[in-house]
């Protein structure tokens, strides 16, 4: 599917128009007005009336943006997700979005309706042909000075999209091999530098619990180093995302309603992927290192059990007590070789616990940091972006939830409260605080994977915390 942006739209021919309408309807034509009044459409955000076109277009949708005064930048993606949606609905092939008044009020406006007309758009149907979407070309009308911030939402919403794709594939697509071969892609594409880490390298870099958790499966563990590096960098980056390609539970195997969207398991590293998509895109002047244990979890001869212990390379020994909590294992390894890079700001993502979900529901990700400048940067950003975060404590109470009996911690907590800040506290033992001026943790566990629509976002992946963290650290804003 095409999206450009055209700063007139005048004598353009296309199968519909999406034509944006604040509550009240004022700024509409009175005959249009009371048309659209008579249908009962009041232009709350979100509704959608679809009406027979005139001249260019067959079919116009009227798409609410709710109160004049009241609009910001996530009523407008949901708003413009919502046209676009009613648009292909009506068996709509060109498409053109027009925001006037909205794309008046500036740039960032411009990006945010980029976003939704991107993110909105998606689907995965590539298995589904009969499902296949019949969108070929959106324009969105707007003017010549906002085209800039334009083609930067592309940019961002087209590595949302990236990563979706790449989360949505099932795992006998997805393997931790396959993975290593997306990266080296993305490297060959934006020229960065990538290791891929085989077993035998993994075994000369003391990474004990990628090895641990990988080796009950047929498909071999990979770590995956990427890295950005441009002449002059203002500070130095590290990413890290759990990249478990399907988690079966090992064998504390998981009840079959819990396992069977397990593919979205490595949504963190995905999205550390999508994030680099910007970097190569955007060329920031900061140095971008991407670190992806990559895993499959399964219930082989060969797998790791209940009360094994394992040996990091920074000398903490774990007591494993259940093997489903086997992505703080392999995070270890990647938060102790990002150490060692020595990074200005350390942030891994993952779909780390259930108990985050618990706490924050499916639409918020847990942040947890000690930095309180990075948490209110994160946190200003996401209000932005819409990818909702919640600031958790790293309660040091809670440090002898997973004291171990016969090793130093062990690898989930004594009891199932506060399951979200233990697994934090795990992590944290593998951050080498001289080395790391700044650590967070953001456990995606809820928003990562949904199995309904959600304001601009289909069922499935949603690609989140791509957006806030390429925004808040890649950017420097």
């Amino acid at each position: 599917m095409k999206v450009r942006y055209a700063s007139e739209i005048a004598g353009r021919k296309a199968d519909t128009l999406v034509f944006g309408v604040f509550e009240g309807l004022k700024d509409l034509m009175d005959k249009d007005a009371e048309q659209l009044k008579s249908l009962g459409f009041k232009g709350k955000v979100g509704e959608t009336v679809t009406l027979p076109g005139e001249g260019s277009f067959k079919s116009v949708v009227y798409v609410g943006l709710g109160k004049k005064g009241d609009v910001d930048l996530e009523k407008v993606r949901v708003a413009t997700a919502k046209g676009i949606r009613a648009a292909e609905k009506s068996g709509a092939k060109k498409v053109v979005v027009d925001f006037p008044e909205v794309e008046r009020l500036g740039g960032k406006e411009a990006k945010a309706i980029a976003e939704g007309v991107i993110i909105g758009a998606y689907k995965f149907s590539k298995y589904k042909k009969e499902e296949g979407s019949k969108l070929k070309e959106i324009v969105v009308a707007g003017k010549k000075e906002f085209k800039e911030e334009f083609e930067e939402g592309r940019i961002f919403a087209e590595a949302v999209n990236f990563v979706r794709d790449l989360v949505n594939e099932p795992g006998n697509v997805i393997t931790p091999e396959k993975l290593a071969e997306v990266s080296e892609e993305l490297a060959a594409r934006y020229g960065f530098e990538c290791k891929v880490f085989d077993e035998e390298a993994l075994e000369k870099e003391e990474m004990v619990g990628i090895l641990t958790v990988g080796r009950g499966s047929k498909n071999p563990p990979r770590f995956i180093h990427l890295s950005y590096k441009p002449k002059k960098p203002k500070k130095r980056v590290v990413l890290v995302g759990k990249g478990v390609t399907f988690d079966s539970g090992g064998l504390n195997i998981k009840p079959e309603q819990f396992m069977k969207t397990m593919k979205s398991d490595k949504a963190g590293a995905c999205a550390v992927l999508g994030i680099m998509k910007v970097v190569g895109e955007v060329k920031p002047d900061v140095e971008v290192h991407a670190l992806i244990p990559t895993v499959e979890n399964m219930p082989d001869g060969k797998a790791y059990r209940p009360d094994d212990i394992i040996v990091y390379k920074n000398g903490v020994s774990v007591e494993v007590h259940s093997t489903d909590a086997e992505g703080r294992l392999i995070l270890a390894d990647a938060l102790i070789y990002g150490s060692e890079l020595e990074p200005d700001v350390m942030i891994d993502m993952a779909t780390l616990t259930g108990a985050c979900v618990v706490a924050l529901g499916h639409y918020t990700s847990g942040l947890f940091t000690e930095d309180d400048r990075l948490a209110n940067k994160l946190l200003k950003v996401s209000k932005e972006t819409g990818e909702k975060l919640w600031c958790m404590p790293l309660d040091e109470d809670l440090k002898e939830d997973i004291k171990g009996t016969y090793a130093d911690v062990q690898n989930v907590g004594k009891t199932r409260y506060g399951g979200a800040i233990t697994a934090a506290l795990f992590l944290q033992k593998f951050v080498d605080s001289k080395k790391v001026k700044s650590w967070a943790h953001i456990d995606i566990a809820g928003p990562a994977f949904l199995d309904r629509e959600w304001k601009y976002y289909a069922p499935g992946a949603t690609g989140q915390p791509v957006r806030t963290v390429a925004e808040a650290i890649i950017k420097g804003e």
